[in-house]
């Protein structure tokens, strides 16, 4: 992986190198990694990461029209660990920030679009050391201001569509 410059992306990195949401079993074994596979998916970088994934084997960048100007990152599905990128290493799990009597909040949940993920799918309990640490890395994460207000661009969007499941389920 090329060297991180970012220092908040930095420590949200190696915060999460060993973390899964089962301990250190790697999740991707229980369901044939579903989530590194299907043509045109792929995860979502947060600011700074294209840099990191440029002219990588294994790895193909996109420019879409989502994810707030930045790019898709799309693999072959089978990636050495140690370059995963940020959506990767918090998945099935987001950290919501929203401000809250003019403080920066932060609350990990299931991400809406993880629909795919056996975990979250069946609402599974995750190994609680990994939803913390998704918490401290969103802590780290949100120092940076262009990082924030991708975060918080990211949360409104996700909270929006699981409003729009709620509802959908209620009919």
């Amino acid at each position: 992986m090329n060297k991180i410059k970012n220092p908040a992306l930095r420590e949200a990195y190696e915060r999460l190198y060993h973390k899964t949401p089962l301990g250190f079993y790697n999740c991707g074994r229980l369901c044939d990694g579903l989530c590194c596979r299907g043509d045109g998916q792929g995860m979502w970088l947060f600011p700074y990461e294209e840099e990191l994934f440029m002219g990588k084997d294994g790895f193909e960048i996109c420019e879409t029209e989502g994810n707030y100007g930045y790019p898709m990152l799309i693999c072959s599905g089978e990636c050495d660990r140690a370059e995963r990128p940020l959506a990767c290493r918090i998945f099935p799990l987001f950290p919501l920030v929203y401000e809250d009597d003019g403080k920066i909040r932060i609350k990990v949940v299931y991400d809406p679009r993880a629909g795919m993920c056996p975990l979250a799918r069946n609402n599974k309990e995750l190994d609680s050391s990994f939803i913390k640490e998704v918490y401290k890395a969103a802590r780290y994460l949100i120092r940076d201001e262009k990082i924030l207000e991708y975060m918080k661009a990211v949360s409104t969007e996700l909270t929006e569509i699981a409003e729009l499941q709620r509802r959908l389920g209620e009919i």
